[in-house]
């Protein structure tokens, strides 16, 4: 199944200015696949909240999957406003990229969070965790 063109023709650009083998095109592919299709998922989810030494604020959202917590959004908040948003539809920019690592719900620092706190910052970057 195909992405949509605007996701298509991101990743296009992105490949090239990457200068990707045909090879990293495939595998970033497939792993946008995967990524894709767990969001889509109505498996089970986790949500996280974490700030690092930087003053960022990170929010997760994962799902089950092969008995880890695989990440599936994320999103960073910095204390200069920038906001970073990584998920199927961009898996990286030349801020940062969608962790490959698994999402460690006793990892210290981690807090919980709950899914509408999640998405009230995924859907009006303003929020903080700080604020």
């Amino acid at each position: 199944m195909g992405f949509p063109e605007d996701v298509e023709v991101y990743y296009a650009e992105l490949a090239a200015s990457r200068e990707w083998p045909p090879e990293t095109v495939r595998a970033i592919r497939a792993t946008v696949e995967l990524i894709r299709d767990l969001d889509r998922s109505t498996t089970a989810r986790t949500y996280g909240a974490w700030a690092d030494e930087n003053g960022t604020d990170w929010l997760f959202e994962a799902v089950w999957h092969e008995r880890e917590w695989v990440v599936v959004r994320q999103l960073g908040a910095g204390e200069d406003g920038e906001i970073t948003r990584y998920w199927w539809k961009r898996i990286e920019d030349d801020a940062g990229f969608l962790t490959s690592e698994a999402l460690d719900r006793d990892a210290k620092g981690l807090r919980e969070l709950a899914r509408d706190d999640f998405y009230a910052a995924w859907d009006d970057p303003g929020w903080s965790l700080t604020a």
